[in-house]
């Protein structure tokens, strides 16, 4: 218990440290007061977040309560995902199968601890979470934050001597594992209570009905030998209509005393109602917990009642004293048999819980030496070294996260694993975990139809009878991330094995009723690749020469381009330039490939001829110009070409913008054949500039119809024909919608460090920053999708979710890019840094190929750029482009620890 009660003071001490010098209340501060106290901040507080968050000195992430958001953090591996929020509230799921349900905002929790501090008659509660919200009145100061790292979260209250802090920590094989410390502060006795709520859900479905409590039985088990006994639930579901099971849930219990601490008793209840004191009260009520008692002990509860895990354990607590309470809800799906539950019931130890955490922080810390990353100084105190090694730490963690889902993560039917979502983020992850990156590589080819088609989301199926659920909407660009994605892992790994690894298929049997099934056909990866090259080739526009739209591209939301406007079939031949530059791309990506593989020349030649006509194409159809002479990259046309959308006058007669068709013509290489096109793409980035960084586009979409000038025909066409989509149905400054959606503003960025316009990348780049933000509504440790910007709307600088967002693995990529410079390429790589960097110095550790990489970066003012390999000078390459002198190290002769530095 040492280990555990030394972190909790640790934490305790730090933040102290913090609220002394003014952090609680630090938005009520005046300015005067601010100013007295700005010394004094900064020695304790300088790793301050927006949200009432900070940094702490080992790393880990302080929440002090706030009520304008919520932080949270996901614990678990391999897409188990046990969500662990700042307020209190919990949840879990893999994939579909869901442990805990998610409550919305203000309604009872799944998981609840409390304690009751006696007083005559009846008790003072407790929340040990900030959920639900209690009358805590007769405590005299409450403090309660709520601290993540990366292997447990801890929430921790501090009342009237008295200190609790619970534990929330998963292992390997999912099991949850709460451990609550109490603290006797005081110099007295106190008799107090301990109540632990648990309400677990155990069910393939990501939300409750009516109906769930039918067939669930939750029973409290106490045997003669047992100081405490445990809670078993039973879940019976159907699976399919010929697929029964049994889901079991098992809560293991164990309590550590200290000294002169006593367990006076122990009460039990399997009975919601009993529990929350009737069928209409709430946990926000509790007469039991009021009351300090349990009515009835239900020991067992089905069909009428929810069945939970509820207690009060009573205690006489001794001065200076701990006692610890560890629960552990372990479970076991799809079971036949009625035993299996037995395998899951064992001895809790405190000891073995607490060796398995601090197995999982030196698991951590393994993993972040894999890229390991330190920032020296900042030129300027906003380029804080600290706030920014470790946000880029647990960038890292968010990349990894959004590569290994198992869909379901927005807890909907419809949050499947993305292909283009999960490709982004493993062309992040592959950096340092390039073999989880290549097993998520290949189980995602086994979802593509033979022709090359890949679905817009799939899941993992329930069971091997099963068929998987399939997103099957044609979003033509899917196929796109997936060439980029592999192309990089092998350019970085030099595994070129992964090309021989045999993938299945699932046939499209049925794409509006979304009905699939497993296709007979196995072949290599190799093999998916040219098919997924000749599906976008089989739908590329005859006249123009450029990728149809079809259901749409990345921007899903403006998903009206292809709709065909005669309505005789379902997509016309609208145009999305986005996706014809982004498979411009792979035409070059793989023409480099196949001529490494020796491979066929009439394949490497059609390839080329594609190229060309896609060049001509663009060229021609994708640039437009106005009356003034000026011209403009539009996002891509409808039907036939009777409309525009990113024009001098789109059907709504706006004149607009988009950021990803200007982004890409330099990210897929089209830019280095005409460097003209400078200036028209700056002066766009300069019209979607705002103050949370580049807009998607501007201005916004609003409802409307077509003037008369533009045809009948479009006219009585359907919504979508209009060139928009749903995106209008965004409200204005939203999302997609006039806002800066930060994975396409990192687009942008990376756009403009390869026209090397390196100081205007970094000041967007700290635009889309969450910790340089005054507020933020979500956690400001990692990245969030968007900043809403509507201030009529009361709209300002909020975002829609974090953690799951494709912003993470774009805004790494570039840091990994263009700030320590590092592009593998297939025989070695460049050490390309930007030309404008705005710290003195950094250093970064990695693996390259199984050999360690150290990547120094120092600001001497010698004013020229100069490069150390092992000592010795390196021989430079200047970049017209990026307008930057890089290194090019060839694999070949490397050494077996592999030194860089580079001065400035």
């Amino acid at each position: 218990m040492t280990d555990y009660w030394n972190q909790i003071e640790s934490y305790s001490k730090e933040y102290r440290q913090i609220i002394t010098h003014g952090k609680e209340h630090i938005r009520e501060h005046t300015k005067k007061e601010h100013i007295k106290n700005e010394h004094t901040k900064k020695e304790h507080v300088k790793n301050e977040l927006p949200g009432n968050t900070y940094f702490l000195n080992d790393g880990s992430i302080l929440c002090i309560p706030r009520m304008d958001g919520d932080n949270r953090f996901p614990y678990g591996e391999n897409g188990f995902n046990f969500w662990a929020y700042a307020s209190g509230y919990m949840h879990a799921n893999e994939g579909l199968f869901s442990p805990f349900l998610r409550a919305k905002e203000g309604q009872e929790p799944g998981i609840g601890f409390f304690a009751g501090i006696k007083e005559k008659d009846d008790y003072d509660v407790l929340s040990l979470l900030a959920v639900p919200m209690l009358d805590e009145s007769k405590f005299h100061g409450i403090d309660r934050y709520t601290v993540f790292n990366k292997t447990c979260a801890y929430y921790i209250t501090e009342a009237d001597n008295m200190r609790f802090a619970l534990r929330v920590f998963v292992d390997e094989t999912n099991h949850m594992y709460f451990s609550l410390l109490t603290e006797n502060l005081s110099k007295e006795d106190k008799e107090l209570y301990l109540s632990a709520y648990l309400n677990p859900f155990l069910c393939n479905s990501v939300y409750e009905t009516s109906e769930n409590r039918w067939f669930r039985k939750g029973e409290y088990i106490k045997e003669d030998k047992d100081l405490l006994g445990r809670f078993v639930f039973s879940i019976n579901e159907d699976l399919s209509r010929t697929l029964s099971v049994t889901n079991y849930g098992v809560v293991n219990q164990a309590i550590t005393l200290e000294g002169g601490n006593r367990l006076l008793k122990e009460e039990a209840t399997t009975s919601r109602y009993e529990y929350v004191g009737g069928s209409y009260s709430s946990l926000h009520s509790s007469k039991p917990l009021k009351q300090g008692n349990f009515q009835n002990e239900k020991h067992i509860t089905a069909f009428n009642d929810i069945a939970i895990a509820g207690e009060m354990l009573h205690f006489k607590a001794a001065p200076l004293s701990s006692i610890r309470v560890d629960l552990e809800l372990s479970y076991l799906v799809h079971s036949h048999n009625a035993e299996d539950y037995k395998g899951l019931i064992r001895k809790l130890q405190p000891e073995y819980i607490d060796a398995m955490v601090n197995g999982n922080k030196e698991k951590e810390e393994a993993d972040k030496n894999l890229l390991d990353v330190s920032f020296g100084k900042g030129i300027r105190e906003d380029y804080n070294e600290s706030v920014f090694t470790y946000f880029f730490d647990y960038l890292k963690k968010q990349v990894e996260f959004c590569s290994l889902i198992k869909g379901y993560v927005q807890l909907s039917e419809g949050s499947l694993v993305g292909i283009r979502d999960v490709f982004q983020a493993l062309e992040g992850m592959l950096f340092f975990k390039p073999e989880q990156a290549k097993n998520k590589i290949l189980e995602a080819l086994s979802f593509i139809d033979p022709s090359g088609r890949c679905p817009r989301q799939y899941s993992l199926p329930i069971n091997e009878h099963a068929m998987p659920v399939m997103d099957l909407r044609q979003f033509i660009d899917q196929g796109v991330w997936v060439i980029n994605t592999i192309i990089n892992y092998i350019k970085f790994t030099g595994d070129f094995s992964i090309l021989e690894e045999n993938c299945g298929y699932y046939e499209i049997v049925d794409d509006k009723r979304r009905i699939v099934k497993k296709s007979e056909i196995h072949d290599s990866v190799l093999s998916h690749m040219l098919r997924i090259m000749g599906y976008l080739i089989h739908n590329q526009d005859k006249i123009t020469g450029c990728i149809k739209a079809l259901f749409g591209d990345w921007n899903d939301a403006l998903d009206g381009l292809g709709v065909s406007m005669d309505g005789q079939e379902e997509f016309g031949n609208g145009v999305s330039v986005m996706v014809t530059l982004q498979f411009y791309q792979n035409l070059q990506d793989m023409i480099e490939l196949l001529n490494l593989l020796s491979y066929e020349k009439t394949l490497i030649e059609e390839y080329e001829k594609v190229m060309e006509t896609i060049e001509k194409g663009l060229k021609e159809h994708a640039v437009i110009k106005n009356k003034e002479g000026e011209l403009r990259i539009v996002h891509g046309w409808g039907d036939k070409k009777s409309y525009y959308v990113g024009s001098f006058c789109d059907p709504d007669n706006a004149s607009r913008h988009g950021l990803t068709s200007n982004a890409f013509w330099v990210i897929s290489g089209m830019y280095e054949k005409n460097r003209t096109m400078k200036e028209t793409i700056l002066n766009a980035f300069a019209a979607l500039d705002s103050r949370f960084g580049l807009k998607t586009f501007e201005p916004y979409f609003l409802p409307g119809t077509p003037e008369e000038s533009q045809g009948r025909a479009l006219r009585e066409t359907q919504e979508k024909a209009l060139g928009f989509g749903r995106i209008y149905k965004l409200p204005p400054g939203t999302a997609e919608n006039g806002a800066a959606y930060i994975h396409a503003s990192a687009f942008g960025i990376m756009a403009l460090f390869m026209m090397g316009e390196a100081k205007e990348a970094w000041e967007q780049l700290m635009k889309i920053l969450p910790f340089t933000h005054e507020k933020v509504s979500c956690s400001p440790y990692v990245m969030p999708n968007s900043y809403g910007d509507n201030v009529k709307l009361n709209i300002d600088g909020e975002s829609m979710q974090d953690w799951q967002t494709g912003s993470s693995n774009v805004v790494f990529k570039i840091i990994l890019r263009f700030v320590f410079g590092f592009q593998p390429e297939y025989q070695g790589f460049f050490i390309q840094p930007a030309n404008w960097i705005p710290f003195k110095n950094y250093e970064v550790d990695m693996l390259y190929q199984g050999k360690p990489l150290h990547i120094t970066y120092e600001n001497r003012g010698v004013g020229k750029r100069n490069f150390l390999v092992n000592g010795k000078s390196g021989v430079t390459i200047f970049d017209n482009v990026m307008n930057i002198e890089k290194l090019w190290v060839d694999k070949e002769n490397l050494e077996g620890d592999i030194k860089i530095i580079i001065i400035d």
